[in-house]
């Protein structure tokens, strides 16, 4: 979810957080005492509307969320008023919490229906692939969202899908080798981090799962599951950032981020390259891998109209500017000025 950054958002958020406050301290033993409080069932009315209605609106206020994502903060609602509030004074209510079940599970299979008719389609979205003249990085998810669907769940499915394909299926092939290609992250120390990463989890993993293991069987498989997952991504992460150089082809700047971020310009919307420019902003897109020490970008590209980038997770971005720092900065000034 993206904050809205307005004063009727911040205004939003401290009604938001007033009414979970409220509602969660009502039922408390302790303030009943104190305050001599004696509940009925309009209470419990009153905390159903405020965590099913009115939370979901004020989080609708607070962040940019879709309509859907609404509604399904109403449904939660709900499960959360179960919590809240008393069984006796809930149980005449039960029934919307049934209805509530029933609607959730009806959305997931709508969701995962998506995901059958994704497979359906895979000849189609291969072909879309294809026309991309492109790797999967950058063509997979808009093949998906063209041929399928823009739905955010597919998206979040596809980036894993891409994940788990590079830590594991991508290690015999070679990065593209020709004289539009500037690599960003060899005079970084961004790859040996990531592996010095991944055998920190490793250890971690083997020491404290099996410590945690005769205190808690299910936390330590939770630790065991994201430190495996976590792995598997600083694979992917590595095999990316190897593979998939900055590169100038077909009339358009390829660039990435690992996994976090990528981007496909089309050439005649580069508007203005500012060498050496400070950030304008902290949160403008960087296409800086990390090192030990503080890194400054070579560039500002700004563009003549927003570009969509795709975020970790498939999530989307439009941007109008974004900083570089390649290996061989004077490369790519040369290749922008040529095109």
């Amino acid at each position: 979810m993206i904050y809205r950054k307005t004063q009727a958002a911040n205004i939003a958020l401290a009604f938001l957080l007033l009414v979970l406050l409220s509602n969660f301290l009502l039922y408390r033993p302790q303030v009943q005492d104190f305050f001599s409080l004696q509940l009925h069932s309009g209470v419990a009315i009153g905390s159903l509307i405020d965590l099913a209605i009115v939370a979901p609106l004020l989080v609708y206020a607070t962040f940019k969320i879709s309509i859907k994502q609404v509604i399904g903060l109403m449904v939660g609602g709900v499960f959360i008023a179960r919590f809240f509030i008393p069984f006796e004074l809930f149980a005449p209510f039960s029934g919307l919490l049934y209805i509530g079940i029933a609607f959730e599970v009806l959305l997931i299979l709508a969701e995962l229906s998506l995901v059958f008719l994704v497979i359906y389609k895979i000849p189609k979205i291969k072909l879309h692939m294809t026309d991309m003249k492109t790797s999967a990085l950058y063509s997979l998810i808009p093949s998906v969202k063209e041929v399928v669907t823009k739905n955010i769940l597919i998206r979040i499915i596809i980036s894993e899908f891409l994940m788990f394909y590079y830590a594991i299926f991508t290690w015999k092939k070679e990065a593209p080798s020709h004289p539009n290609v500037i690599t960003l992250h060899k005079k970084t120390s961004y790859i040996a981090f990531n592996i010095m990463l991944i055998h920190a989890i490793v250890i971690e993993t083997i020491g404290l799962h099996w410590w945690l293991h005769d205190k808690s069987v299910i936390l330590s498989l939770v630790l065991l599951a994201l430190n495996i997952y976590s792995v598997f991504y600083f694979l992917a992460d590595i095999q990316v950032t190897r593979l998939h150089p900055a590169e100038i082809k077909d009339e358009k700047l390829y660039v990435t981020q690992g996994l976090s971020a990528r981007i496909i310009v089309p050439l005649h919307l580069i508007k203005e390259v500012e060498w050496g420019a400070p950030l304008p902003d902290k949160n403008v897109l960087k296409f800086m891998y990390r090192d030990f020490e503080p890194l400054e970008p070579q560039a500002i590209i700004h563009l003549q109209e927003p570009v969509e980038a795709t975020m970790f997770m498939g999530k989307e971005k439009r941007v109008t500017q974004f900083a570089i720092r390649v290996d061989e900065p004077t490369k790519l000034m040369e290749l922008l000025k040529v095109q």
